[in-house]
């Protein structure tokens, strides 16, 4: 009796499935499964929420173009809607893609304050926003990029990136003119 079989049996804390293929069974791990869906719906949030700046973007420029006011700041306006509606046909193709929804509407409450503003005090005020939405959309998708493994997502970022930061840089010209 002095010597005693001990049976150590050890516990993981994390779960797993079995599974079994012509090869043999292996532990599927649902902890990197669930790690992987929340990644995924980061990225479906971050992409609708960078889709629905892009869109306010796009509306503020038409908007701008319906105006009178500086030509300077009419050409840029007509630049930035270009580029947004391009923006954002890459963003609903990767959303198509990835089998995402994204949102398609604007805040109607802002949407009929600008509308309603008058000519003289438009320009400084579209700027601004203009200005905060592009720095907005910015920080999403360097947050998208920093969250994603995706190549699809960091292809987009990268791509979407150059375009934002060029017209951030006109609009920060445009505004150091008018001061």
């Amino acid at each position: 009796m002095a010597l005693s079989l001990i049976i150590v049996i050890s516990v993981s804390s994390s779960s797993c499935d079995f599974g079994v293929t012509q090869k043999g069974s292996y532990c599927y791990n649902n902890e990197v499964e669930n790690k992987s869906v929340r990644v995924n719906i980061e990225e479906a949030k971050t992409l609708s929420k960078i889709t629905a700046l892009n869109q306010s973007i796009i509306f503020l420029s038409q908007l701008s173009l319906e105006k009178n006011i500086a030509y300077r700041i009419k050409a840029m306006s007509n630049n930035l809607k270009k580029d947004n509606i391009q923006i954002n046909n890459q963003l609903n193709n990767l959303a198509e893609k990835k089998l995402i929804l994204l949102p398609n509407s604007l805040d109607e409450k802002q949407r009929n304050a600008l509308s309603n503003m008058d000519d003289g005090n438009f320009s400084e005020v579209y700027l601004d926003k203009v200005e905060e939405l592009l720095k907005s959309e910015i920080k999403q998708l360097q947050y998208l990029s920093a969250i994603t493994n995706d190549v699809d997502f960091k292809v987009l970022t990268v791509k979407v990136l150059v375009k934002l930061n060029y017209n951030l840089n006109q609009i920060t010209k445009i505004e150091s003119l008018t001061i």
